[in-house]
């Protein structure tokens, strides 16, 4: 290529080859400038679609222009070469300084602020790097930063759905013909790159945060022999924050960790954030919301977390030394007199009880005086606390083990409560005493009390909001679970005592839960008033709800038909229990306001076996974010369904029982779950969605893996069983304008379509299991306890016996057919005696030995062995790991936010 000419370009030199392609030195002859041609692979040739996309793309990067992005001047072919035109930087790129050890605090910064400036002007465009990495970054010879091949890689690969793997070089381009390949270099891929998923800038933000680290330390963050060991390094490794030179640095590292979080959604979200906090050289720390990294706590081995409050309570304070503890500015301007500011850690040795199950978040009461909340101890050990405001001590209120869910009467003197050890919804007085049952309560999920005397509260996960007087009786069920929503939760009475909000949490986790006003009049029909990535308070004329990770106002009045547009934002990383559906915030009428910060980690959750005769464990296989698990029949291999991302999407892997290896099985777009084997263990079936298209897939496990599509609705299906001589498929499926319903599906006749077994526009039913006969069939259906299993014949009827009445779900059959399994909502396994070698079917004892995971609308966490003799169990009982703030106490919000 040296010394011939294209166009009107002279190529004079190579200056290098990568994975985009070879790049070279040219004389523009026409405008007497030297300038890099960087010649297009031959694979783009062929393919009329992609190359018109590359050009459209090429046009876009031609219009970007920024002093820190490499200016592209043109895109061009002759004679079959296809080659972009581009500015030529003299100069060295970033990792010949990089190479030489760390880069020194005052020239990080300098460089840094000008990526991250050449990355805002990109991204303001619409435009993401893809591969940022020090080769992307070029010093001139005046000390300017630029940054090269901005958007080729997604003006190569586009932005397509479908999604696969891809084990190529370190630049992994060399699938580059196969849409939805890993684009990036390994080593600088963020971990949603890593996955093969879509990206947005983020990604180049985590790169960013890659590069500042290795630049600090003169050490390569991730590396590994190959680009899969690189890869597994990205996705798992823990980061050495000790490398950070914290001391000399803090602000420019609490910038790097927030940069380098994996989950896309609790990273830094705008690079524009860090350029202006570099801009002032790093000193402007309040405008970032960080945490420090851990070698701030250096010297202290990792708590764990039951004494994660420690450290957290230290960072907490630092954050308030430097004034950036929220992301509020306005609040830091708001005079002392008129706003306070606190921070409350919880009580010494204890730490608030933040999981998913059975969560306290604090709640003010109504005069803004008082805080209550559940705190656990180092023995596991949950009780109701209450903390006076102007108090700095704490009162563990007697009697009030395993509670959750605290919420105030209206006069401040009663604290409700759900008592998950004993089933009930209780109240205790604020000045202490032995607490008052109310009612029945299997599964309390929040409650709110007026002042006549009413309580509105979810009794359970899968049931209607209820009422009951505050002097206790039975409750009444005041709405109907509707179909798409799969948990009524978190009543919050209006001013108006009468009308009250309440949560649908969606039945997908890629959609927004949906937040309704109904009324104790139950003629008066329930509206949608807005969306939440939770809960939902009124306070003062407004509606708090979160979204993007962030706490969000929006002008509101309850007689308004919805919210209208136009949320303000308070405060950025919220803490959201997402399983819960609550967030860890809580207001008073008087306009104070708490608020917890911080996320849940919800990955790497260890899969185990547990004896059914002795209780023991043993591990199996590799922590996971796993979502679902079953066994196949021949005992030999478990089908797993792992997150895939960061938008809720998953896909099934095998995982070999005997070598506890596992592969990968489905590679599309969108979510792959809900396996079940055929009899033979020949072949999965399981749901697929993608977009809001829902399909239920046949695919072989040996082969070419062929798989076949059949059914497929607009509306949520699932399967739950084969029949055992394979001729029937059972399905959970949303139909129009019903609940969920136990459906059955021919495979030897798939015009058919679904046949109804059990539907009601009201009653909801699914999880059905065919007995090893193939006589009989279990499900679970909605009952006085909120579900339980029933079975009814397999060839219909109209007779069917109930197994359970103390609330359970997805029942799972003993292999010789004498016992059927279920699992409570408080994760008890219970097995029950039947017989069902008759015409009749007979039901007998119970008994309960295990326990497992508390299960939800996606599923039960488990699989019982086809030998019934022990259990493959996700994660145990699924408390997850929150790390929070300390308590943020503000006493007016509202005026903050007028500001």
């Amino acid at each position: 290529m040296i010394g011939k000419s294209l166009l009107h370009y002279e190529v004079t030199e190579s200056l290098g080859k990568g994975g985009m392609g070879e790049v070279f030195r040219a004389r523009d002859t026409k405008l007497g400038r030297d300038v890099a041609l960087k010649i297009m692979p031959p694979e783009l040739s062929g393919e009329p679609e992609r190359e018109a996309r590359f050009q459209r793309e090429a046009r876009a990067l031609a219009a970007l222009q920024h002093p820190n992005v490499a200016s592209v001047y043109g895109f061009e072919e002759v004679d079959d070469v296809r080659f972009i035109i581009m500015e030529l930087i003299e100069g060295s790129d970033l990792t010949k300084r990089m190479g030489n050890g760390p880069v020194p605090v005052a020239d990080v910064l300098t460089i840094a602020r000008q990526i991250a400036a050449g990355l805002e002007a990109a991204h303001d465009s619409g435009i993401v790097h893809r591969d940022l990495k020090p080769a992307n970054i070029m010093e001139t010879v005046e000390g300017d930063v630029k940054i090269l091949d901005f958007g080729l890689a997604q003006a190569w690969i586009g932005d397509e759905q479908n999604q696969i793997e891809s084990s190529a070089t370190p630049t992994i381009t060399a699938a580059m013909t196969q849409m939805g390949a890993i684009i990036g270099t390994a080593a600088y891929m963020s971990p949603e790159q890593a996955r093969g998923t879509n990206v947005d800038r983020r990604a180049d933000i985590w790169a960013f945060g890659v590069i500042l680290f290795e630049m600090l330390t003169g050490k390569q963050l991730f590396k590994g022999e190959s680009v899969s060991d690189t890869l597994a390094a990205v996705l798992r490794d823990q980061l050495d924050w000790d490398l950070l030179p914290v001391d000399e640095a803090p602000e420019l590292c609490r910038l790097i960790e927030r940069c380098l979080e994996r989950k896309a959604k609790q990273r830094l979200r705008d690079i524009g954030e860090a350029r202006i906090f570099l801009q002032d050289g790093g000193a402007n720390s309040s405008l970032l919301n960080f945490t420090l990294p851990e070698s701030v706590m250096a010297g202290e081995s990792a708590p764990s977390t039951k004494n994660s409050w420690s450290k957290l309570a230290i960072i907490s304070f630092v954050w308030l030394a430097l004034g950036s503890v929220i992301g509020w500015q306005f609040l830091a301007q708001s005079p002392p007199t008129q706003v306070v500011h606190a921070m409350i850690p919880p009580p010494n040795g204890l730490v608030y009880q933040l999981n998913d199950l059975y969560p306290g978040v604090p709640t003010l009461s109504p005069d803004g005086t008082m805080i209550a909340y559940t705190a656990t101890n180092a023995e596991n050990e949950t009780s109701l606390y209450l903390r006076h405001i102007d108090e700095g001590v704490p009162m563990k209120l007697s009697d009030t083990e395993d509670t959750a869910y605290p919420f105030w009467s209206p006069d401040s003197k009663f604290i409700g409560f759900f008592d998950y050890e004993n089933k009930k919804l209780k109240k205790v007085a604020a000045t202490g005493g032995s607490p008052i049952t109310l009612c029945a309560a299997e599964n309390g999920k929040g409650g709110s009390w007026n002042h006549e005397g009413t309580i509105v509260f979810a009794p359970s996960a899968n049931s209607a909001i209820h009422m009951v007087k505050d002097i206790g009786g039975d409750p009444v069920p005041i709405s109907k679970l509707d179909s798409s929503a799969n948990s009524y939760r978190h009543p919050r009475f209006l001013p108006d005592g009468h009308s009250f909000l309440f949560v649908a949490r969606s039945n997908s986790n890629s959609e927004l839960n949906q937040i309704f006003v109904a009324d104790l009049d139950t003629n008066i029909v329930p509206r949608v008033i807005s969306q939440s990535e939770s809960n939902a308070e009124y306070s003062n004329g407004y509606l708090l709800t979160v979204k993007d990770g962030a706490l969000m106002a929006s002008a509101f009045t309850p007689d308004q038909p919805k919210v209208i547009s136009g949320a303000v934002p308070l405060v950025d990383d919220i803490l959201n229990l997402d399983g819960a559906a609550v967030a860890g915030f809580s207001v008073s009428p008087t306009g104070s306001i708490t608020f917890l910060t911080g996320n849940t980690n919800t990955s790497d959750e260890p899969l185990f076996w547990i004896d059914t005769a002795t209780g023991q464990k043993t591990p199996m296989g590799q922590p996971g974010e796993y979502g679902d698990v079953s066994l196949s029949p021949d005992g030999k291999l478990a089908a797993l369904e792992v997150a895939s991302g960061d938008r809720g999407e998953s896909d099934l892997w095998l995982l070999d029982l005997e070598t506890e290896l596992m592969t990968r099985f489905t590679f599309s777009a969108g979510s792959e779950q809900r396996p079940v084997w055929s009899p033979d263990s020949d072949v999965l079936f399981y749901a697929s969605t993608v977009d809001s298209s829902n399909q239920v897939i046949r695919q072989a496990i040996e082969g070419q893996g062929q798989s076949d599509i059949l059914y497929e609705s607009d509306q949520v299906v699932f399967p739950t069983d084969v029949s055992p001589d394979g001729q029937h498929l059972l399905l959970n499926a949303f139909l129009k304008n019903t609940t969920s319903n136990l459906t059955r599906l021919s495979l030897q006749n798939l015009d058919a379509g679904l046949e109804i077994l059990k539907s009601s526009d009201s009653v909801s039913s699914g999880g059905g299991a065919y007995s090893p006969d193939g006589r009989w069939i279990a499900y679970h259906v909605q009952s006085e306890s909120g579900l339980d299993i029933f079975v009814m014949a397999a060839e219909g009827g109209n007779r069917v016996w109930q197994v359970t009445t103390e609330g359970t779900v997805y029942p799972k059959w003993a292999k010789d057919g004498t016992e059927i399994w279920a699992t409570g909502f408080s994760g008890d396994v219970v097995q029950m005696a039947v017989d069902g070698s008759t015409n009749t079917f007979r039901v007998g004892g119970r008994s309960q030995s295990l326990t497992a995971n508390v299960p939800d609308a996606e599923g039960t966490y488990y699989d019982l062995a086809p030998d019934n003799s022990r259990i493959l169990v996700i994660g145990g009982v699924r408390n997850r790991e929150v790390e929070s703030s300390l308590l943020h106490y503000v006493t007016d919000w509202h005026s903050a936010l007028a500001r």
